[in-house]
């Protein structure tokens, strides 16, 4: 059951305005080419999820643009209580101008981790499942065990640019049944309206959203980049926060009443 989403955060001094108690910050949104900048979020955060960035890098130039040791450091300066390893979107436009194949792709992410895990055994490390179709997510678990890389918290990857509850509900179920019942699975980037499914709500630990930085109309195009109507000021974006949040509370609620109305029943 999904227990905590966390809200994304941009890096810049937004950050510290948004009153939530889970976030969520992407390396790709704290570099600057070569160095990460500082990370300062709200006072009463009490739990932050590092993302490696892998989905903004692979979109913008193919790769990523710091080395595990440098992913380290942050991870450590931070604090961050989850740390996603540096793994390799497969989503199906995503650059693969060095690795072309998911395969690939997971194998790399495999070796990622191994290093990491091997470099910083101090990090709570959150071993992410890479793939697309049904087939890579399981050649992607085999690949985990065979390594020992299962890890108390783990993600499921390339989920946000599903575009029906039935294809992430598919993904999700699949991941859920192969690993082990201690594994809390966090879902990147779930649309909010897929958590009103049930199997998807109770399949998952968490998630985390991106959505309340942009208003209604906006959307993305192919080349990952927003148009449409986007918060003009952080004033803008703060309101957007407010709505989303109450969104996100709405749907937590829902699930809670569904709950308490199948004890009574």
């Amino acid at each position: 059951m999904v227990e905590k989403v966390f809200f994304a955060l941009d890096g810049s001094g937004m950050d510290k305005k948004i009153d939530w108690p889970y976030v969520l910050i992407s390396a790709a949104t704290l570099w600057t080419g070569k160095r990460f900048k500082p990370f300062r979020p709200h006072e009463n955060v009490r739990e932050v999820f590092l993302d490696s960035g892998g989905f903004s890098f692979f979109y913008r130039s193919g790769d990523y643009e710091f080395y595990p040791a440098q992913f380290i450091r942050l991870a450590r300066r931070i604090n961050a209580d989850y740390v996603a390893v540096m793994d390799y979107p497969c989503e199906p436009d995503v650059n693969r101008s060095k690795l072309r194949t998911n395969y690939e792709r997971i194998d790399r992410t495999i070796k990622n981790a191994i290093k990491l895990m091997d470099l910083a055994d101090d990090i709570n490390w959150v071993m992410v499942v890479q793939g697309y179709k049904p087939e890579e997510y399981l050649y992607a678990i085999d690949r985990i065990k065979e390594q020992g890389l299962i890890t108390p918290h783990m993600a499921i990857g390339s989920l946000c640019v599903r575009k029906s509850i039935k294809a992430a509900r598919e993904v999700i179920t699949l991941v859920r049944k192969n690993l082990p019942n201690r594994v809390k699975l966090h879902g990147f980037g779930v649309d909010l309206r897929f958590l009103r499914d049930p199997v998807i709500f109770h399949s998952l630990y968490s998630t985390d959203t991106a959505a309340w930085k942009w208003n209604n109309r906006a959307h993305w195009e192919p080349d990952w980049k927003p148009v449409g109507i986007l918060p003009k000021n952080d004033a803008d974006k703060l309101r957007n926060f407010e709505k989303y949040k109450q969104k996100v509370l709405a749907v937590l609620e829902f699930h809670s009443a569904q709950k308490s109305l199948f004890e009574v029943v």
